[in-house]
């Protein structure tokens, strides 16, 4: 029955028949894979099967021209192997397939109200805010004319703004919307995102939020405080003030931090945990507490060169804090946060609370490969005392 059933995978891609197919429930744990989507795409008046390999931490594409039989038949006899369910939709079919662990498979078949296939690989984005409309807040801050039109050398800022809440959006599927929900942004600085959350949250998504930025430049606070007045942005506020020092008495329930720098996104991290927020993203930027301790005579032939030693110990320690959420009990993963042609701060560290189990092993792993660089890093020290 396997044959049959790659034979009809493959005829479904050859003759431009799938709109979806999706591998999960992957058997090699080890590859910390969850899934694979794959789509047809047109790729320079090509056919393509694009391939969407989703790991633990992060998302990797692949394209694959139809005409490649054989490259397309030894990829899907591969993802046939690793997963034990497989869901295809077609153009007026939902198959679903289950594989036990002996490989006994089993077929499902749903017919559906007959769906075109859409090749656009390259189709004009919806972003979430509309650039043909007029915004008060994105004209205060610059972004926008007060025609409502989007300044150009402000167009990346506008993209970045939409990718940012995309992201935010996803993060409500966590949230409790039944009561208020309060967000810590730590080093708001001149809160673009900040503001555009809090707009999107409550006036598009009619959500009851509490923003509150927090940053060190007192004439930044007191510019975003004036905005936040002026927009009658009443739940939305500004404080002067140091990360580490600040405490509060309400629930956290999520917890930002953009661009804060080398061992700030730890002490964001470390604020995070303690108060079991649900959601936390950060982007960190200057990574030096590694780089500095790292030793050329560990791959030499890697760490001698400055840019590879400094993106090194980016992955590094950004790798160490998204392992550290997970021992506290989040789901965490790294993805890009805009394209890297916009800014070199393109990682996000996102994560989500699923239980208050501690994991002790992963940080004693963490600590141990560590040591055997001879790296210690503040936010291992510090989580201890959460233990």
């Amino acid at each position: 029955m396997e044959h049959e059933i790659i034979s009809e995978i493959l005829t479904h891609i050859t003759n431009n028949n799938i709109n979806k197919i999706t591998f999960s429930n992957i058997r090699n744990k080890e590859l910390e894979l969850d899934k694979v989507i794959g789509k047809l795409v047109s790729i320079k008046n090509n056919i393509n099967l694009q391939l969407e390999y989703r790991y633990r931490r992060i998302i990797k594409h692949t394209n694959i021209v139809t005409s490649d039989f054989s490259n397309i038949e030894t990829t899907i006899q591969e993802l046939f192997e690793l997963a034990k369910d497989i869901n295809i939709v077609t153009i007026n079919e939902n198959i679903n397939i289950k594989i036990s662990k002996k490989f006994k498979i089993s077929v499902n078949r749903k017919t559906t109200v007959s769906k075109a296939i859409s090749f656009d690989h390259n189709k004009k984005k919806e972003y979430f805010l509309d650039e043909k409309k007029k915004y008060p807040f994105l004209i205060e801050l610059g972004i926008q004319n007060n025609d409502g039109k989007i300044i150009k050398s402000k167009y990346n800022k506008f993209k970045q703004i939409n990718k940012y809440l995309e992201f935010i959006k996803q993060a409500t599927t966590q949230l409790d919307s039944s009561k208020q929900i309060t967000i810590l942004d730590f080093g708001s600085g001149k809160s673009y995102l900040t503001f555009s959350a809090y707009y999107y949250l409550t006036k598009v998504l009619n959500l009851n939020v509490k923003i509150i930025g927090i940053d060190l430049k007192k004439e930044v606070i007191e510019h975003c405080n004036d905005i936040a007045d002026k927009l009658n942005f009443t739940n939305l506020s500004f404080i002067y003030g140091d990360v580490i020092d600040y405490e509060n008495k309400d629930e956290i329930d999520m917890v930002i931090s953009l661009h804060a720098c080398n061992t700030a996104t730890d002490i964001a991290i470390l604020k995070a945990l303690g108060w079991k927020a649900k959601v936390f993203f950060a982007v960190p930027c200057c990574q030096k507490e590694v780089n500095g301790q790292l030793k050329a005579d560990f791959m030499p032939f890697m760490l001698k060169h400055g840019i590879i030693k400094e993106k090194f110990s980016t992955l590094l320690t950004d790798s160490v804090r998204s392992d550290v959420l997970e021992a506290f009990g989040y789901k965490s993963d790294i993805v890009e946060f805009i394209s890297a042609e916009n800014t070199p701060k393109n990682q996000l560290i996102r994560a989500y609370k699923t239980t208050n189990d501690i994991n002790k092993n992963i940080l004693s792993n963490l600590e141990q490969f560590l040591s055997s660089l001879n790296v210690k890093m503040f936010l291992l020290d510090e989580v201890k005392k959460l233990i």
